[in-house]
């Protein structure tokens, strides 16, 4: 239990610390993108005012000039003269062509140029900073621009700049982040499993020699009982008895009998613990298991003035695979409960559910039900609903062991409320299908 608790634990950690992890590498993805975008914004804006400068300067060959932004800067450009002829138009290798993001950038609001009936301006003009979509979902960063030369002459520019989308910048930064987050990882795995290791260890060291006593005690518990059990019966046929010391005798055989089932339950959980069952698969027939069942406990409830039913449904079951003994005894389990806890003249059901992956086996009592404070802790150790403890035929540990043989099996316990009142503890085992073809 308690390593099961530790690999809980183990798993928990991880989780928690790997999901901080990605979140961090989250926003510093989202604060590298931010960067990486005012950055392009900054790096156009400069590229606009060195190209604007060298237009005015009046070069014998502007499409050159353009040509060279467009090779070694990559900023791609569009050139008209005052009469809306093209002088120069770059010719990237992008997804939208030029000509249709310099007219998107028309027709935004950030980079409207002057229509051909407004005069030509004396001096440069440069519009604002836009940013346009493409065809394709990339995206361009816009300047446009009207330059006018030292000799007079006037140009209208457009200069353009692809961004890098999020998912380029995601692809570019992958490695680093994949490295840091596997890295991140494998770190935690080992440091949160020595670290959990060494938190848990005294805790072990307590339960194992808390483990070791209670099989030692109860194993040791064994001789003497059987001494006393022995002699007990011994005196019992010695004949005649006063009355009084045969009701003494009676009553040292019926605790002498209690502890004794009290010392194998412990027995029994003693060898879970140190994972010493053992358990013998073999094919099951359903029917008959449940029927032997019955014949076992009828004469129990008749003389508790209770009346066992058993349904078994018109179809036949398949045989299961399983360990029939333990099957059995989680079973038994689960009657001696309702037994204990069914008024007089009520009834006591077993039942079999099936269906194409799994098979339940029920059984229902109609007594007060199991109080909801102590549903939480029912398959608990030593825990009892009745805390007067004058019932002392039980000790709180059967569904604690019935627990144990469900898991070891294979399969899941649990309980629910029975119509009209009391409980139905259930036990779900697999089916192994086998193929039908021969």
């Amino acid at each position: 239990m308690l390593k099961r608790l530790q690999n809980r634990l183990h798993l928990f950690l991880i989780v928690l610390f790997m999901a901080i992890i990605s979140l961090i590498l989250c926003f510093a993805f989202l604060n590298t993108w931010q960067i990486r975008h005012t950055t392009d914004v900054a790096y156009l804006q400069r590229m606009a005012s060195l190209i604007i400068y060298q237009l005015e300067a009046d070069p014998e060959d502007p499409a050159s000039l353009l040509s060279n932004y467009e090779n070694e800067m990559h900023v791609y450009s569009i050139l008209e003269d005052e009469s809306g002829k093209i002088l120069f138009q770059s010719n990237p290798d992008t997804s939208t062509k030029l000509s249709t993001l310099w007219e998107t950038a028309r027709e935004s609001s950030a980079a409207q140029t002057p229509s051909d009936t407004s005069p030509a301006p004396k001096i440069t003009e440069q519009g604002g900073y836009v940013e346009i979509t493409g065809e394709h979902h990339d995206r361009y960063s816009v300047i446009p621009a009207i330059v006018r030369t030292k000799s007079g002459r006037s140009y209208s520019l457009a200069l353009f700049y692809e961004q890098l989308s999020p998912i380029g910048l995601l692809t570019r930064q992958a490695p680093a982040y994949l490295g840091i987050w596997i890295s991140s990882l494998v770190f935690l795995f080992f440091v949160s499993r020595f670290l959990l290791g060494k938190a848990f260890e005294p805790t072990e060291r307590v339960l194992e020699s808390q483990k070791e006593f209670v099989a030692s005690a109860s194993h040791e518990l064994k001789s003497p009982l059987a001494v006393i059990l022995a002699n007990t019966e011994n005196l019992q046929n010695f004949a005649p008895l006063d009355q009084r010391i045969q009701n003494h005798l009676q009553v040292i055989d019926s605790e002498c009998m209690r502890m004794s089932r009290l010392v194998r339950d412990m027995l029994l959980l003693a060898a879970s613990d140190a994972d010493k069952w053992t358990i013998q698969k073999q094919e099951v027939n359903v029917d008959t298991l449940l029927i032997n069942l019955y014949e076992a406990y009828e004469p129990i409830c008749q003389k508790h003035s209770l009346s066992l039913k058993l349904d078994l449904g018109e179809d036949c079951f398949l045989p299961l695979i399983t360990d029939q003994e333990r099957l059995f005894q989680i079973l038994s389990i689960f009657l001696d409960n309702a037994v204990s806890y069914s008024p007089a003249g009520s009834a006591v059901e077993l039942k079999v559910k099936e269906t194409s992956r799994e098979l339940t086996f029920l059984v229902a009592d109609h007594g007060k039900g199991i109080a909801k404070e102590d549903q939480p802790y029912i398959f608990d150790r030593f825990y009892r609903a009745d805390k007067s403890h004058t019932d002392k035929s039980h000790f709180g540990l059967g569904l604690s062991i019935a627990r144990e043989l469900a898991r070891i099996l294979g399969g899941k316990i649990g309980f629910e409320d029975t119509e009209g009142g009391g409980a139905t503890f259930f036990l779900t085992l697999p089916i192994a299908r086998r193929s039908n073809s021969a």
